[in-house]
């Protein structure tokens, strides 16, 4: 054997406290070796497990079953995770698009993460079906999670109806609100509730209406605003608006200058950026990276930022 392997160091022969410390970062950096790393032994377990479970994302309906029959173990009794591991732990959750996943499915694991931070429900969960359980509309209209970053599809309250007067709205910081059908109606809002929220600095908008209400409806979404709101993003969902010809131009124009309010952004979230030949310059997001905005995990700056640096810039160009 070559001497040189016969002396290396091992972890083992580390202070405890460091050899913890090169697990955790190593789980930070890359979740997957941190899951083999986790097979160690019970105690490098124990170290990488809260970073395992800090953020969920369920894309499949698989991921839910398996998160499903851990919590059923902890409730049992038969796991060695505490009983509070997932309320203590767990800090984001992300449920997105798969069509075999109904929002009664998530309720399990949506409960005992009572002390989440971030919260991203998408479309595939609640599609305004009649036949939802009413035990998930109950749940998301109680007091049991007060989330400070929320990215909800307007379909998951019943009857479609959004009401920020819900307990999930009252300490957001980040609100973002999303529809993917026409049927989805933002009417059914109660918009006047926004001046409620005592925390709410940012807002954002994602639905498909008639593109030709937009100047109607921003002037009313800016009457309901809090004292406390700093960033209003609109998201444009037609590539078309942007061009100079369009009908819907001017009013986005209007819109984007500020004119209406300095606090609103315009946005377009699409697979590649829109054909623009005016100087509208929305803010740019394909879909992944609106996920990995929402889950808290962007890849550089998240849409937020990048509209609060679009006001600040705005800001200076009209001081000039």
């Amino acid at each position: 054997m070559n001497p040189g392997f016969r002396d290396s160091p091992h972890l083992s022969d580390l202070p405890e406290d460091i050899c913890r410390l090169v697990f955790e970062v190593l789980a930070e950096l890359d979740q997957q070796s941190g899951r083999s790393c986790a097979l160690l032994s019970r105690k490098v377990n124990a170290w990488i497990e809260p970073i395992l479970y800090r953020t969920i994302i369920i894309e499949h309906a698989k991921q839910l079953w398996n998160l499903c029959r851990i919590v059923h173990h902890i409730d049992q009794g038969k796991s060695t995770k505490r009983p509070d591991f997932f309320g203590t732990h767990v800090k984001t959750i992300v449920v997105v698009n798969d069509d075999c996943l109904r929002g009664e499915d998530v309720r399990p694991i949506l409960k005992p993460c009572r002390n989440v931070e971030i919260l991203t429900l998408w479309h595939g969960l609640w599609a305004g079906d009649n036949r939802e359980s009413p035990e998930i509309y109950d749940f998301m209209t109680s007091p049991e999670l007060s989330p400070r970053r929320i990215s909800l599809h307007g379909t998951m309250f019943r009857n479609n109806a959004v009401h920020f007067s819900y307990p999930i709205f009252r300490n957001a910081t980040h609100v973002e609100l999303r529809w993917s059908a026409i049927r989805d109606d933002p009417e059914r809002c109660q918009w006047d509730a926004l001046r409620d929220l005592p925390c709410l600095t940012h807002l954002s908008v994602n639905c498909l209406f008639d593109m030709r209400g937009c100047g109607r409806r921003i002037p009313e979404f800016v009457n309901f605003f809090p004292i406390s709101l700093q960033v209003f993003i609109f998201w444009v969902y037609l590539p078309h608006c942007f061009s100079s010809t369009s009908p819907e131009f001017e009013g986005l124009k209007v819109i984007q200058d500020g004119n209406i309010d300095s606090r609103i952004v315009l946005a377009f979230e699409d697979a590649s950026p829109p054909t623009i030949d005016s100087d509208l310059n929305p803010i740019f997001r394909s879909y992944e990276d609106t996920l990995r905005d929402c889950a808290g995990i962007p890849v550089g700056r998240d849409f937020w930022t990048l509209a609060e640096e679009f006001i600040e810039e705005r800001h200076r160009r009209r001081e000039k």
